[in-house]
């Protein structure tokens, strides 16, 4: 198996719900990182290979590709077998998973975005209407995964990985967390695959800088 190159963001999101799906895959990844406070990539070099300059972007022989979920869905149809239950062939069971993925993109993650990381990094505080937003958001969550152990069943899928990097930002909720143990009895599952760490520490690192940030010199 060809080694496909990934270039990334440690703590992007997306770059982070690729990188999953390639560790649940078994596919080695070529790590390529930039530095998004180098502007790594807006630079000529990468321009060419991505004319939109975003990560997360992959090279797979003569083949770029980038959008973290066109990136997911690929990986798993190329190296997931014949049907792998990350993305299921069977239509009635991707449709559940391309459902959620549009969720995400379109409100849950913009929910986590803008009313629990902006507010930390901008040191602002959220609107009432985004705090309500957040709470719609845990809520669904919760009601989904009232009676299964993943978001579409009992076996975790890229929509699991698309949207635990956004529920990952739980920590810097001002609410009670408890009020959603559905939700967090999956985070509990997800942390727990064995790869969760290792592709997601560099975010936890990030937001607890930005939660202390270091004390300036006299």
């Amino acid at each position: 198996m060809a080694n496909i190159q990934l270039y990334f963001f440690p703590a992007s999101p997306f770059c982070r719900s690729v990188r999953m799906t390639a560790k649940a895959l078994g596919v080695p990844l070529e790590l390529k990182q930039r530095s998004y406070h180098n502007k790594d990539h807006l630079s000529p070099e990468f321009t060419k290979i991505n004319p939109d300059q975003i990560v997360p972007t992959i090279i797979d022989g003569d083949f770029t590709l980038w959008e973290s979920r066109a990136i997911m869905r690929y990986l798993v149809g190329k190296y997931g077998g014949e049907d792998n239950s990350l993305y299921p062939r069977d239509l009635q069971k991707r449709a559940e998973v391309d459902r959620l993925l549009d969720y995400d993109l379109g409100v849950f993650y913009r929910a986590m975005l803008e009313t629990l990381m902006w507010p930390v990094r901008n040191r602002s505080t959220p609107t009432k209407e985004q705090q309500e937003q957040v709470v719609k958001a845990f809520n669904r969550i919760n009601t989904l995964l009232k009676d299964k152990k993943f978001l579409t069943g009992d076996n975790v899928t890229i929509a699991d990985f698309a949207m635990v990097v956004g529920f990952a930002a739980e920590f810097l909720f001002q609410g009670n967390m408890s009020d959603y143990p559905n939700a967090m009895a999956w985070y509990k599952r997800m942390q727990e695959l064995p790869y969760y760490q290792e592709v997601n520490q560099a975010f936890y690192d990030i937001v607890e800088k930005m939660r202390n940030p270091p004390a300036e010199k006299s």
